[in-house]
């Protein structure tokens, strides 16, 4: 995973529930009928996957510890890292399980909706600080007043060099209600050291940034960090704008972008495309589950997608879709290559399980899991540009990959 994508998180998430690299259905919640025992749910299983040994053995442990082990034990670790152990194991690399504390975290970000003071931001290794890369429109960081480009040096008086970034993350993050003072140093004709009040409160993320290219104004460029419940509709407004606005052409940026829920996915390629197939779903047989397919209205105009190796699942999705069609040029690097969909089911212990159980294909292209999608026209990064990033800090006419994209545009 390249630096730029590290640097740049939600200060208003946990970073432990994470949804990177993730197309996900939700099924929640399961329990244990009555009299339902692990017993009963291995006999359930094919003889051949039937391993009572495994957990016989395990409680066998666990007994021994609990009645005899000199030291402290606690239960909630404990569970934590056996259930993780278990999937590292099995070799799922996108199962995790979640404790119950950070299942309400987990659906509230997949939906688009979080608690805290909505920015993005990027961590400046030399002093510690955190840059803000933008206040999200509406977000409680915005309206205190909080600008891109502001240095978060202080939080309720504690300088933040003296603190790991996680615990930096964790105390700007904070309950709905609640009030963080932030120490903000902001670059003007002189630099200017102000104390800023934000109340914490619950927001809709904002996944989607617009804008028209420098270099051409019937150029809209189109930025798509995260594929959430909330992110259509902003999808849609900013083609929309757009387009009303004079722009004939559109360019996606999904470099950086590592995917989210299927079902937003669909919804925005089916305004896209013309009516046909968007995507199959099939099961551990091969069997075709279930089928998305767009309706008849389409956009009509030329466009472009911009990928890289952090381009996962659900970007890739939109990515191969439009290429598949042909409505779209795609431009960058190869894409991370994740073509299988995770199934979260709370747990009867109020934690939850993601873990891999469908692949998803494209429309008419083989499935790219584990290959990735080579863009038409291949170009890197200019080098100039590693630490920094995508649309936030990148001007227009210094992204080479988008020079490629806009000429590509050009001579069609």
């Amino acid at each position: 995973m390249r630096k730029n994508l590290k640097l740049s998180i939600f200060v208003a998430l946990m970073l432990l529930v994470s949804v990177m690299f993730s197309s996900c259905i939700f099924l929640r919640p399961i329990s244990l009928s009555a009299g339902e025992t692990v017993d009963s749910l291995q006999s359930e299983l094919p003889e051949d996957k039937q391993n009572p040994e495994l957990y016989e053995t395990l409680a066998y442990i666990d007994y021994l510890y609990q009645e005899n082990y000199v030291g402290d034990i606690d239960k909630d670790q404990l569970t934590y890292y056996l259930m993780n152990a278990y999937i590292m194991c099995v070799g799922d690399p996108y199962g995790q399980y979640y404790s119950p504390k950070e299942v309400e975290a987990l659906f509230s970000s997949t939906q688009g909706v979080n608690v805290g003071i909505g920015v993005y931001v990027k961590y400046i290794e030399e002093d510690g600080y955190i840059k803000v890369l933008t206040a999200m429109d509406n977000s409680p960081a915005k309206k205190a007043g909080i600008l891109s480009g502001d240095i978060i040096t202080h939080v309720d008086g504690t300088d933040l060099s003296t603190l790991s970034y996680e615990d930096a993350v964790n105390r700007i993050s904070g309950t709905a209600g609640s009030v963080v003072t932030l120490t903000v140093v902001r670059n003007g004709e002189a630099k200017i050291t102000k104390e800023i009040k934000v109340t914490r409160n619950s927001f809709e993320a904002q996944n989607v940034f617009y804008h028209k290219y420098a270099k051409d104004q019937t150029i809209g460029i189109i930025r798509i960090t995260e594929f959430t419940d909330a992110m259509p509709k902003q999808f849609k407004n900013a083609v929309n704008t757009l387009l009303a606005d004079g722009c004939t052409s559109l360019v996606f940026d999904m470099r950086g972008n590592g995917g989210g829920t299927l079902t937003s996915c669909v919804e925005v390629l089916d305004f896209l495309l013309p009516e046909g197939k968007i995507t199959d779903i099939t099961d551990i047989d091969g069997t075709v589950v279930e089928t998305y397919s767009s309706g008849p209205s389409e956009i009509d105009a030329p466009m472009a997608v911009l990928v890289d190796g952090n381009t996962a699942s659900a970007a890739e999705l939109f990515t191969c879709a439009l290429k598949d069609y042909n409505k779209a040029v795609v431009v960058g690097t190869k894409t991370y290559g994740k073509g299988c969909m995770q199934t979260i089911l709370e747990l009867p212990n109020g934690g939850a399980l993601r873990y891999t159980t469908q692949m998803y294909n494209p429309p008419s292209s083989p499935n790219y899991d584990g290959i990735g999608i080579t863009p038409n026209i291949v170009v890197e990064l200019d080098s100039s540009l590693a630490d920094k990033t995508y649309y936030f800090e990148i001007s227009d006419l210094e992204d080479n990959q988008i020079t490629s994209a806009y000429n590509a545009l050009k001579n069609q």
